[in-house]
């Protein structure tokens, strides 16, 4: 039955108060459409202060019913200790409140003191099916306490078919308790920009000629040093009309991909750094084809933010990107390089193919809005109750 009583939700919102990477972005985007569609419920977005950052409200606007709570007497650094030795603080106690729901937007489930439901997000498990591509210190925090969060949750939020196999695969959990939001794009956003919008953008980030793009924190798990290897071994001809573009800034474990770099320092490859939000659509709608050669995803949003924008996309055929991409990319072996730079060839070579792939690219990207994912949310969080 529906749920109509006004609920109080205390959001464990960390991820989306600093430079927002893919759980930071999906937070992010989520509560912002939910506040749009919910004006019953009340929400606090909870998180603890960044030792030296000044903090910063994500939203420019909340609507009346929700509102920022932010901890300043402990720090984010002394509570991620606190994880990973003992156990997170309990946030209903911390926050000063006695909520209804608790969503936990990031693994971890903190202890709670008052009879709150709980909703857990858990994306993914590449820390343990690939935990030699993540930073050791998190790891560990995660195969900790992970769990636990997945035991006591009431509900379980994961973002793909794939991470929810692999969640009842490693924990035994009861299939019933673990609900599927995907993540989405902003269409009114992220849609094929204009020659004016792409010159402006590109222009900043020193791109001056045709390009391959790829986008995202620059990690071993991302497949970088497989990115650059089969770019080097394109034809000469194709290098010299395109760059490479990484767009994405650097990662944990990045020792090989900083050799590799430098190995091919002369050929031509930019490296941007961090890329702001309102800058991302312009980059990869001046692309020519978006590369994502990923060892593992939980979902994949780079694939998908890129054919909103009109690109042709090649990435993996593991883990979640199937279900993102569909049938509209050419999904390749990670592990074959060969196969990858083939697969760049051919659709460099080939503007009939580009024009295929992006009609297909747009359709793909069209089933995924972040409406039809906060509707869910807003959805569970009623019937916990």
């Amino acid at each position: 039955m529906k749920n109509n009583k006004k609920l109080k939700v205390l959001i464990e919102g960390t991820p989306i108060f600093r430079n927002r990477s893919g759980v930071g972005q999906y937070v992010f985007h989520m509560l912002d459409e939910l506040f749009k569609i919910d004006n019953i419920n009340h929400y606090q977005i909870f998180g603890f202060l960044f030792i030296g950052k000044k903090f910063v409200k994500p939203y420019a606007t909340l609507p009346p019913n929700a509102s920022y709570r932010l901890v300043r007497y402990l720090p984010s650094k002394v509570v991620n200790i606190m994880s990973r030795k003992i156990s997170p603080p309990p946030i209903d106690l911390i926050s000063l409140t006695k909520p209804d729901v608790v969503l936990f937007t990031n693994f971890v489930r903190s202890p709670l003191i008052t009879k709150a439901k709980s909703i857990v997000i858990v994306y993914d498990m590449s820390f343990v099916l690939f935990g030699q591509y993540s930073d050791k210190k998190n790891n560990e925090l995660l195969i900790k306490q992970v769990p636990k969060a997945v035991r006591q949750a009431d509900v379980i939020i994961t973002i793909s078919e794939n991470s929810k196999a692999e969640i009842i695969k490693s924990y035994k959990v009861d299939p019933t308790k673990i609900e599927i939001i995907s993540p989405a794009v902003d269409h009114k956003e992220y849609f094929p920009k204009n020659k004016t919008e792409i010159s402006k953008v590109i222009n900043k980030y020193g791109i001056i000629k045709d390009y391959i793009l790829y986008t995202g924190t620059l990690e071993p798990r991302k497949n970088i040093v497989g990115i650059l290897k089969s770019y080097s071994l394109l034809p000469k001809p194709l290098r010299e009309k395109h760059s490479l573009v990484l767009a994405g800034g650097k990662g944990w474990l990045d020792e090989e991909i900083e050799e590799k770099l430098n190995e091919l320092k002369d050929l031509n490859i930019i490296r941007t750094g961090y890329v702001a939000d309102e800058d991302l659509p312009a980059i990869y709608s001046g692309a020519t084809v978006f590369v994502y050669p990923s060892f593992y995803e939980g979902f994949g949003m780079p694939p998908l933010e890129a054919m909103a924008c009109g690109l042709p996309v090649i990435t993996s055929n593991n883990s979640s990107l199937p279900e993102v991409v569909g049938d509209a990319g050419i999904m390749v072996n990670a592990n074959d390089i060969r196969e990858l730079t083939k697969s760049i060839e051919k659709v460099l070579n080939s503007p009939e193919l580009q024009k295929e792939m992006i009609k297909k690219g747009l359709k793909q990207a069209s089933k995924f809005s972040w409406e039809k994912s906060a509707k869910k949310l807003k959805e569970l969080i009623d019937l916990a109750v």
